[in-house]
C-alpha cells in the first residue's frame, strides 16, 4: 500500500500487487466529504409521491432519506430523539432493512430449532445437532430478490472493503458460479435467472461454503448479507455497514419468486409474512429533527443520500445502535473460526440488557475476545460522544465525522495480506504508526517512511499508470483496446480488435479479443470507481458457446470486486448490462472539473455554425424596441468569419430596421461564447426585456 501525502490538497493510496496498480483512492481536501458523518438534522420537505423525505443536515444542499431508511419508531407519537440515541428505537424483523431483518430471521430460527435434529444437506435431521436455517438473506428474499424491491441507494462510509462485512452474498443462489447446468454449448446458466447474475465478493462458491457450513454448524448467527439494488442511475451501493434501503425496482432486476437453494440447504423455514411499510407522511412530518447517516455522496445536482439505520465501523466491529441483535460477517470462512467468533458474540451480546447491536467484520478474524470487547466498547464510546453532542446542539449539527481517506485506509485496507505500507510524509508516517500501534500492534513493523527525492509514486512505477486512469483510451495488448466514457446516466466501455487479429475467421477473433479485454475492464472498473449503469460494448459473436463463455469469464474477473454488482446477460447486439454500487463521485469528477470551452461536452462548435447562429440571433434582437445599437462580443474567428463574409447581409439588415449592429472580437472568448449589450443612440445602457420566447441568451 502507498501512501501519497507529502501534498495536503491531494492525497492519493494506491495498492500494488507484482508491480501492478490494483486499486486508487483519491481525496482532495478542498471538497468537502460527507460520506459516512452523522448529523442532527430537520425535516425541510416531505414528498409523498416519492415515499422521500428532503432532510437539512448542514450541506450544501438538503439530503435524500426515503421511507425505507426511516426507523419505524420515528411514527411514534411519543418518539424522542433519546431514543435513538440511547438504543431504544430498534428494527424489527419486518420493518428493519435487510441487514437488520435477516439477522433477526437468523436468531429467531436458532431460537425456534434449539434442540432438534440437524439437517444434513440431504434435508435430513441429524441426531443430536441443532438445525440450520440457512442462508439468512435468502429467508430475507422470500417472494423475490431484494433487487426487486429496493433502489440501493444505501449503506455508509464509502470503504472499499465495507461489504466484507455485511456480505457480499448475493449471489445466494451460485449464479454463474455453479456449472452443475453446463451443456456442450459452453455452459447454459442457471435457467431459474436467466436476466441478472449477482456479483458479490465471493460470488456462488462463497454462497455454496456458507450452505455447506450452515448444515455442519448449528449455530447461525451469520450477519446478513444487505442486497442493493442498482437503478440505472445510483447503481449498485455498497460502501458502508449500514442498513440497505430504497425501495424501488432495479433496472435489471431478478426475476420475482426466485428463493432457490432451498432444497439444496433442506429444511429451511419459510418467511414470515411482512408487515406494509408505512408511508413517509406517517413516519416523519415537516420540522422534525431526525438523526441521519449519509449514505453516498451528491453527485451533480443531486442532494446526498441519507439513512436513519446509524453505524459505527471499527476495526474489526461495525456498531448498528438500532439492531437489536449481534452476528458475525459470512465472508468470515472456515467453520471453526465461526463457531469460536459465534460464542464470543453471544458472550459480548447485551441487546438484551439495553445494549446496542454490532456485527463482527471480517478483520475480526482470529481477534481474541478481549480485541472484540474493546473494539465494542471503544466504538460504544464513540456512540455515546454522538449522543452527548446531539443533545445539545440544534440542528442541523454534525454528530460525528469520518476519519480522512489516510485512516480510512489504514482501517479497512491494511489486511494481513498488505506487506507493506509506504508513507511519503512524516507527519502522515507519524499518524498512522500511532494508529497501527493502538489497533494493530503486530503489524505495525510493515509501516515505513520513504525517503528519498523521488516521489513515491514515481518510485514504484505506477505515475504512469495513474495518468492513463485520465485517457479514455486503454490498451489491452496485442493492439486490441478498449474506450470508457463516463457520462451523467451510464458508462459505456467499448471492446475494439484493433490490429488484434488471433483468430482463424471473424466469430473466433471476436472471441479472443472479448476474453482479452475482460481482466482489463475489471481492472478499469475498479481502478476508476465507475459505478451506475455500466454498458459494455463487446465484439459482436454468434455463438452461444462463446456470449455464455464470457458472461462468465467477467463474472468470475468481478469476485475480487468490493462494490455490489449485478451483471445481465450478452444481449443479441453484444450489450451486456451491468450495476457496479457508486457511492462516491468516482476518479473521473473528483480530479477533473467542467471545461469553460465546451461546456463538458468535448466538443467545441465550428467557427461557421457558430457565426450563423449569432447572426439569426441579431436578426432576432433587433426586431425589440428600446435601443439603438447592439454591440455583439464574439471570440476573433467569429467575428472574422461575419465581418468578411456576412457584411453584406449585416448592412441591409441594418437598414431595414433603421439600427446599427457593431460586432467586436474578443480574444479571450471561446467559440461558443457571444455577449450582447443594448445602447442607446447616446450610447447609454439601455434595458430591453428578451421574450424567452426568442431563445436568445443575452
Amino acid at each position: 500500500m502507498l501512501i501519497n501525502a507529502v501534498d495536503p490538497e491531494e492525497s492519493r493510496i494506491a495498492t500494488v500487487k507484482d508491480g501492478v496498480l490494483q486499486e486508487l483512492h483519491v481525496e482532495i481536501a478542498s471538497r468537502e466529504a460527507y460520506l459516512g458523518n452523522i448529523y442532527k438534522g430537520r425535516v425541510a420537505n416531505i414528498e409523498p409521491s416519492i415515499g422521500a423525505a428532503f432532510v437539512s443536515f448542514g450541506g450544501t444542499t438538503n439530503g435524500f432519506l426515503h421511507a425505507s431508511d426511516v426507523l419505524p419508531d420515528y411514527s411514534r407519537d411519543d418518539f424522542a430523539l433519546t431514543d435513538v440515541l440511547e438504543g431504544r428505537a430498534r428494527a424489527t424483523g419486518d420493518d428493519g432493512p435487510d441487514v437488520v431483518r435477516a439477522v433477526l430471521e437468523d436468531a429467531d430460527e436458532e431460537d425456534e430449532d434449539d434442540g432438534r435434529g440437524k439437517r444434513s444437506k440431504s434435508g435430513k435431521a441429524t441426531a443430536g445437532e441443532g438445525a440450520r436455517v440457512g442462508d439468512a438473506a435468502e429467508e430475507a428474499e422470500g417472494e423475490g430478490s431484494t433487487a426487486d424491491r429496493r433502489r440501493g441507494e444505501s449503506r455508509a462510509h464509502g470503504d472499499e472493503d465495507l461489504d466484507d462485512d455485511l456480505g457480499d452474498e448475493d449471489l445466494s443462489d451460485g449464479d454463474l458460479g455453479e456449472e452443475d447446468d453446463e451443456d456442450e454449448g459452453g455452459g447454459r446458466l442457471d435457467e431459474q435467472d436467466d436476466h441478472v447474475l449477482e456479483v458479490h465478493g465471493e460470488l456462488a462458491e462463497e454462497d455454496d461454503d456458507h450452505a455447506e457450513a450452515g448444515e455442519d454448524d448449528g449455530e447461525p448467527i451469520d450477519a446478513p448479507p444487505a442486497e442493493a439494488g442498482g437503478d440505472a442511475d445510483s447503481g449498485p451501493e455498497d460502501a458502508g455497514e449500514a442498513p440497505e434501503t430504497q425501495a424501488a425496482p432495479a433496472a435489471t432486476a431478478v426475476a420475482a419468486g426466485r428463493s432457490r437453494g432451498r432444497g439444496r440447504r433442506g429444511g429451511a423455514a419459510e418467511k414470515r409474512e411482512r408487515r406494509p411499510r408505512l408511508p413517509i407522511d406517517r413516519l416523519l412530518r415537516k420540522g422534525q429533527e431526525v438523526i441521519v447517516q449519509i449514505t453516498k455522496e451528491g453527485i451533480g445536482n443531486k442532494g446526498p443520500t441519507l439513512t436513519t439505520y446509524v453505524s459505527l465501523p471499527g476495526r474489526c466491529l461495525v456498531l448498528m445502535p438500532s439492531l437489536p441483535k449481534c452476528g458475525v460477517s459470512r465472508k468470515i470462512e472456515g467453520h471453526k473460526e465461526r463457531r469460536r467468533l459465534k460464542r464470543i458474540v453471544r458472550e459480548l451480546d447485551t441487546t438484551g440488557n439495553g445494549g446496542i447491536g454490532f456485527i463482527v467484520r471480517t478483520a475480526g478474524t482470529g481477534k481474541s475476545k478481549e480485541d472484540l470487547e474493546r473494539d465494542r466498547d471503544y466504538l460504544a464510546r464513540i456512540w455515546e460522544f454522538v449522543g452527548q453532542r446531539a443533545r445539545v446542539t440544534r440542528a442541523p449539527a454534525v454528530l460525528y465525522q469520518e476519519s480522512d481517506l489516510v485512516l480510512k485506509a489504514m482501517r479497512d485496507l491494511f489486511t494481513p495480506d498488505i506487506d507493506e505500507v509506504v508513507v511519503d510524509s512524516k507527519d502522515v508516517h507519524m499518524r498512522i504508526k500511532e494508529f497501527a500501534d493502538k489497533l494493530m500492534p503486530h503489524m505495525s513493523g510493515r509501516i515505513r517512511l520513504h525517503e528519498g527525492h523521488t516521489p513515491l509514486f514515481h518510485s514504484f512505477g505506477i505515475e504512469p499508470e495513474v495518468e492513463k486512469l485520465y485517457q479514455p483510451r486503454v490498451e489491452i495488448g496485442n493492439g486490441a483496446y478498449i474506450i470508457v466514457e463516463q457520462t451523467e446516466a451510464l458508462v459505456s466501455i467499448d471492446v475494439n480488435s484493433g490490429k488484434f487479429k488471433p483468430g482463424t475467421d471473424l466469430e473466433e477473433t471476436a472471441y479472443r479479443t472479448n476474453l482479452q479485454a475482460i481482466p482489463e475492464i475489471v481492472r478499469q472498473l475498479r481502478l476508476r470507481d465507475l459505478g451506475g449503469l455500466i454498458i459494455i460494448d463487446f465484439i459482436d459473436m454468434n455463438s452461444e458457446k462463446h456470449r455464455r463463455g464470457i458472461e462468465r469469464k467477467l463474472v468470475d474477473g468481478l469476485k475480487g470486486d468490493r462494490a455490489r454488482i449485478k451483471v445481465g446477460r450478452i444481449s443479441r447486439f453484444g450489450l451486456m448490462e451491468l450495476t457496479r454500487q457508486r457511492v462516491g463521485p468516482g476518479l473521473k469528477r473528483t480530479v477533473f472539473t467542467h471545461c469553460g470551452h465546451c461546456n463538458a461536452t468535448g466538443l467545441v462548435r465550428t467557427v461557421q455554425s457558430k457565426a450563423l447562429a449569432v447572426l439569426r440571433d441579431v436578426r432576432a434582437l433587433v426586431s425589440l424596441k428600446g435601443f439603438s445599437i447592439l454591440h455583439v462580443y464574439v471570440a476573433s474567428a467569429v467575428n472574422d468569419y461575419l465581418v468578411n463574409y456576412k457584411r453584406r447581409p449585416i448592412l441591409d439588415l441594418e437598414e431595414a430596421v433603421g439600427k446599427k449592429v457593431v460586432f467586436r472580437a474578443e480574444p479571450s472568448y471561446p467559440v461558443d461564447a457571444v455577449h450582447y449589450r443594448f445602447l442607446t443612440a447616446d450610447r447609454q445602457e439601455a434595458k430591453v426585456a428578451v421574450p424567452a420566447g426568442l431563445g436568445v441568451r443575452v
